[in-house]
């Protein structure tokens, strides 16, 4: 059986490329939670501001629509970000597992060349013991003669 480090050394490739992806996606929910958090700071902002003058609440209750739009683009933004992030993670698992299953594959490989040398290295050493008695033997037998 052929050694498994190449599709080991792929296999940790793609875990890597998959942790880097599953980060980005982390990244991305980082900066959406800074923008929301600005966001609601700006809109606290002009509802103060709003409380000044007439002009100021009139233009605040006119801004009111355009606040529920982007809370809600923010928050479907926010729910597809964590659906990419729970696929991303099971396709890390997935491939972590793989990795895993290819890794023990490789040491059981190992293992067995291993058993096997000791084996035949046994082997070895019983035939040249089984021969060194035969001659002991022999020279025993030659000399009573």
């Amino acid at each position: 059986m052929k050694s498994l480090k190449a599709l080991i050394r792929l296999h940790k490739n793609q875990v890597d490329d998959k942790r880097r992806h599953l980060t980005q996606l982390r990244d991305q929910e980082d900066r959406l939670t800074l923008q929301r958090q600005q966001f609601e700071a700006q809109v606290e902002m002009e509802r103060q501001l709003s409380g000044t003058s007439v002009d100021m609440a009139m233009a605040f209750a006119s801004y009111l629509p355009q606040i529920k739009l982007r809370r809600n683009a923010m928050e479907t933004a926010r729910q597809q970000l964590m659906i990419a992030m729970q696929r991303a993670e099971e396709d890390l698992a997935q491939a972590f597992q793989e990795l895993k299953r290819f890794e023990l594959a490789e040491e059981e490989r190992i293992r067995k060349e291993k058993a096997e040398l000791a084996r035949k290295e046994a082997m070895m050493l019983d035939e040249v013991a089984a021969q060194r008695h035969l001659r002991q033997q022999e020279e025993g037998g030659m000399g009573e003669e």
